[in-house]
């Protein structure tokens, strides 16, 4: 009887701290995305209903097609792209560094990004540490009026990891090949 208080008690301190976590990361993310629609843009476009469901059908499978159009943002901090049901913050702070930017400027061609960080990973005792590194690639469709701006955030990335030799080597494996002009290929 007198473990009951005690388990509900625990079970409350659960919950609390489970209803904490999810409120911290949501509102994290709240604040990344007014950051962005407020920060420095590299790069904004709308897509049309059309443009949107071609962009829906071949890159942005999470998004609905019916949604009549969609927006994208990209800022040196994160990639956000929204439509009138849903919306993708893509972040890239951290230790995560943009290592390969291009765009063909045809139509249909899509703003590719390769995005690559590393995570350290320790044993409880903090004796042995592993060092994994991750990348994920981006195809963003670019509608064709929108060339000049996709070809800015091109050469916004480029610049800048040709500028940081450094952060984009320490992103690399030991066992992948790096590009002696900051360039990784897709």
């Amino acid at each position: 009887m007198s473990q009951i208080p005690f388990i509900a008690i625990l079970v409350l301190l659960v919950v609390v701290a489970g209803g904490a976590y999810l409120f911290y990361k949501r509102r994290k993310r709240s604040r990344a995305i007014a950051d962005v629609l407020s920060g420095n843009l590299i790069g904004k476009w709308s897509y049309s209903g059309a443009e949107w469901e071609q962009a829906v059908a071949e890159e942005f499978s999470w998004a609905s097609a019916s949604d009549g159009g969609g927006e994208i943002f990209i800022t040196a901090e994160a990639i956000y792209i929204r439509s009138a049901s849903s919306d993708h913050l893509i972040e890239l702070n951290g230790s995560k560094v943009v290592t390969h930017a291009s765009y063909r400027g045809a139509e249909g061609s899509p703003l590719k990004l390769r995005v690559r960080w590393k995570v350290i990973e320790r044993e409880a005792d903090g004796t042995e540490q592993r060092t994994k590194y991750y990348k994920e690639d981006y195809r963003i469709r670019v509608p064709i009026r929108e060339r000049a701006v996709a070809e800015k955030v091109v050469e916004w990335f480029s610049t800048l990891s040709q500028k940081n030799l450094d952060a984009y080597a320490d992103v690399v494996g030991a066992n992948e090949s790096i590009s002696i002009f900051g360039d990784d290929s897709f």
